[in-house]
C-alpha cells in the first residue's frame, strides 16, 4: 500500500488498560477503498481482540478493504462524529458537506470517542486524556451546548474550547459528556425546535423499559436554567479511566447507516450475529423484547446505529449493550419500525413479530407466543409505575398508544 498519510488505530486493552497500536488505515486515492491492516506487533503478541468480529477477522498480513462509507471501515465509522460533531468540525476546519468520513476521523480528537478505539498519525499510541466537566458544571454545560447549537458566542470560553475538542459523540442533537466520580454521563438539553419535551420523554421511556425488566441505560432528568428540560444518560462505554470496546449494530450487520439499503437492517439478523460472535441466548431474547417494546411505544428511530454490542472483559465475550436512544415518536403513531421485524417486513403486527421468532432462540412458535403474551402484560403493568413523570397530554398519548398496541399484538 502506498499512501502519504496512514492513520494508525489504537486500542485500549480490555484486560490491562494499556494502549496498543492495533492496525493501520489508509487510502490510495479518492476513488479507491480504504484498507485496514492489523499491525504485525499486534498479531505477534497474540492479543485476542478483533476490533470488528464480523468484518475484520484477526488475521495478519491481509489488507481488508472497506466496502461502505466511501471507503471507511464500519467500526472506524462508528468512532467518527455524526451530525452534531460534524457540524462542529465543519465550523472549525471549514470542511465541505461532502468531506470524506476519514477526514472527520482524522480531525476529531481522541478525548471523547465512542468505545475503546482511537486514531493518530504516530505509530505509537498518542491518546488524549479523558477530560469532561464535572456534575457540578451541569448548568454551564447545558448553557454552552445551547449557545453552540444556536451559533451564539461562548458563554464560557474554556468550556467551549473543551467541547470543540471532543466532538466525536454520535447523533444529531447537541450533547456533551460530564463526569461524576467514576461515571460518565451524556447530557442532552431540549431544543427550541423540539415539538415535545424530548429529554423528558426519553427519560420516561428508559425508565419504562427498565421497569419492564429490560436492560436499558440509566438516566436522570433535570430542570436547568434557560433549558427547562435536560436528560443525562449513563455511558456504558466508560468507567473511570477505562474505555470499553463497543461496536454498533450497523457494523455487525455490515449495513451502512445513514444512506444504505434497508435490506440488512433486521432484528432477526442481528440476533443471529449476536449468537455468532459469542453472546449468550439471553441477549437474543433481550433483543426480541426490545423490538416488541419499540413497537409498543412507537420508537421508529430504532435504526442500526441505535443498537450496539459491548465487550465484557470478565466474561471474555461480546454482549448486547444496554438500550439507548429509545424515544417514542411524539407526532404520530408509527405502524412500522425502521429495523425489519421479520424477513422483509417492517410492519408492527403479531404475525410479523412471531414470523422469525425462532431466530431469536425460541424453541418453537408456541414458545415465542407465550413469551410475547407475558412480555405484553409486563410492559402494560410497568406503565402506571412510571407515568407520573409525564405531562398530562403526553401521558394520555402514550396510554392510548399502549392500549392500541396491546389490541394489535395480543392473540385474538
Amino acid at each position: 500500500m502506498t499512501t502519504s498519510k496512514p492513520l494508525y488505530v489504537y486500542l485500549q486493552r480490555p484486560d490491562t488498560g494499556e494502549w496498543v497500536t492495533v492496525g493501520r488505515y489508509a487510502r490510495r486515492g479518492e476513488e479507491e477503498p480504504g484498507m485496514f491492516l492489523y499491525a504485525p506487533s499486534y498479531i505477534d503478541a497474540r492479543l485476542p481482540w478483533s476490533i470488528d468480529p464480523v468484518n475484520l477477522p484477526l488475521i495478519g498480513g491481509i489488507e481488508h478493504p472497506a466496502n461502505r462509507y466511501r471507503g471507511l471501515h464500519d467500526v472506524l465509522r462508528d468512532t467518527c462524529p455524526d451530525a452534531w460533531g460534524r457540524q462542529l468540525l465543519q465550523r472549525e476546519f471549514q470542511l465541505p458537506d461532502n468531506a470524506h468520513d476519514s477526514d472527520y476521523l482524522r480531525l476529531a480528537r481522541n478525548g471523547d470517542r465512542w468505545g475503546a478505539l482511537a486514531t493518530g498519525t504516530s505509530r505509537k499510541p498518542s491518546i488524549d486524556a479523558l477530560k469532561s466537566p464535572k456534575l457540578q458544571q451541569l448548568d454551564g454545560l447545558v448553557e454552552e451546548l445551547l449557545a453552540m447549537s444556536e451559533r451564539r458566542p461562548p458563554v464560557d470560553a474554556r468550556l467551549r474550547k473543551l467541547l470543540m475538542s471532543t466532538p466525536s459523540m454520535g447523533g444529531a442533537r447537541p450533547k456533551g459528556t460530564l463526569r461524576d466520580g467514576k461515571d460518565y454521563w451524556l447530557v442532552k438539553p431540549i431544543l427550541q425546535s423540539d415539538i415535545a419535551d424530548i429529554p423528558r420523554l426519553e427519560h420516561f421511556t428508559l425508565k419504562w423499559g427498565a421497569a419492564s425488566g429490560l436492560n436499558f441505560a440509566r438516566s436522570v432528568h433535570h430542570q436547568v436554567g434557560n433549558a427547562p428540560s435536560v436528560i443525562r444518560v449513563l455511558r456504558f462505554d466508560r468507567q473511570d479511566d477505562t474505555r470499553r470496546m463497543v461496536i454498533s449494530a450497523a457494523s455487525l450487520l455490515s449495513a451502512e447507516y445513514p444512506g444504505g439499503p434497508r435490506a440488512g437492517w433486521s432484528y432477526p439478523l442481528l440476533a443471529q450475529i449476536l449468537q455468532r460472535i459469542g453472546a449468550p441466548q439471553r441477549d437474543q431474547i433481550e433483543l426480541f423484547n426490545r423490538m416488541v417494546f419499540n413497537a409498543i411505544v412507537g420508537n421508529d428511530d430504532d435504526h442500526p446505529r441505535n443498537h450496539a454490542a459491548i465487550y465484557e472483559t470478565e466474561e471474555k465475550r461480546w454482549r448486547l449493550s444496554p438500550a439507548f436512544d429509545v424515544v417514542p415518536n411524539p407526532e404520530m403513531d408509527p405502524k412500522a419500525l425502521t429495523m425489519q421485524v421479520s424477513a422483509g417486513r417492517f410492519d408492527i403486527t403479531r404475525e410479523t413479530i412471531l414470523a422469525d421468532a425462532l431466530l431469536f432462540g425460541f424453541k418453537d412458535r408456541r414458545d415465542a407466543a407465550l413469551h410475547l403474551d407475558a412480555l405484553l402484560s409486563t410492559i402494560r403493568d410497568a406503565f402506571p409505575t412510571v407515568e407520573a413523570d409525564l405531562p398530562v397530554d403526553v401521558r394520555r398519548l402514550l396510554r392510548d398508544r399502549l392500549a392500541n398496541s396491546l389490541r394489535e399484538l395480543t392473540a385474538a
